[in-house]
């Protein structure tokens, strides 16, 4: 599996571009993308892959739907705990049980990853707020 490092301010200005400014075009466009991503990894089964290049590409597709989650899916990060759109969140945990019912221990393995990696990102930038 390979992961990239990717500059924020790139990232952010990447999404601007293709999404807009306005809240709630951003927030619909996440969320479509979110059921996107879902329907995707529903069928990576069908492109017959080897295991290793499907095993790759589900968890590409779940860190970019943990992505969505941690970039565009946190509407309020002044709380004890961040406030998260439950349109943007509901797919990404959906995905947990469409990865494991189709890919077995692969998609354990990248559900795992992923969500590792989104909570290092929610609490990396919590903790960037509160200092």
């Amino acid at each position: 599996m390979h992961t990239q490092n990717v500059n924020v301010k790139t990232a952010a200005q990447e999404s601007t571009g293709r999404w807009g400014t306005d809240p709630k075009v951003r927030l619909a466009c996440v969320i479509a993308e979110q059921k996107s991503y879902l329907l995707e990894l529903c069928q990576v089964w069908n492109q017959q892959l080897s295991e290793a290049d499907e095993a790759e590409e589900v968890c590409n597709i779940l860190c970019a739907m943990s992505k969505n989650v941690w970039d565009e899916g946190v509407l309020d990060w002044m709380r004890d705990k961040p406030l998260l759109s439950f349109h943007v969140v509901q797919p990404w945990l959906q995905a947990k049980a469409h990865a494991v019912r189709l890919y077995g221990e692969n998609g354990l393995a990248a559900w795992t990853y992923a969500n590792r990696s989104l909570k290092d990102c929610m609490n990396f930038e919590y903790a960037m707020l509160a200092e």
